[in-house]
């Protein structure tokens, strides 16, 4: 079993958790999330304020010390995990529409109470996750 998890280790790219404060979204649901790797995404909701049972849109723009960064493999998952449920729509990552910036569509909070937000980001054969955890 030990060599098994080792010789994944090896085969697996570097992956960085990072979890984000929970914050209220209120009017403004634009986000600032930092990684431990040194990436920094910044969400801004096409629907403000947030509310429930309205499909929509969200702009991520990735950076890190460089800059904009360019041509990352964003993943997005959510839900709630006081009700153990995820979100009712798959949101998916559909365009680079600047460098940089990012568009997820198909977003719906389908109640109000305690979100998270998981962002899977691959640049450069590196893998880092960020969670997003606030209150709608």
């Amino acid at each position: 079993m030990f060599n098994n998890f080792c010789l994944l280790g090896k085969l697996l790219p570097a992956i960085v958790f990072f979890a984000a404060t929970t914050s209220s979204a209120g009017d403004n649901p634009d986000f600032e999330l930092q990684t431990d790797s040194g990436l920094s995404l910044h969400l801004h909701s096409q629907l403000q304020p947030l509310v429930i049972n309205q499909i929509h849109s969200w702009h991520l723009e990735l950076n890190n010390s460089s800059g904009l960064v360019e041509d990352a493999t964003i993943t997005v998952e959510g839900g709630m995990p006081e009700h153990d449920h995820g979100l009712p729509t798959q949101p998916q990552v559909t365009a680079e529409i600047s460098p940089g910036v990012y568009l997820i569509e198909g977003i719906r909070f389908h109640m109000p109470g305690a979100w998270q937000m998981l962002f899977t980001i691959q640049v450069d054969g590196r893998t880092t996750e960020a969670t997003l955890e606030f209150q709608l």
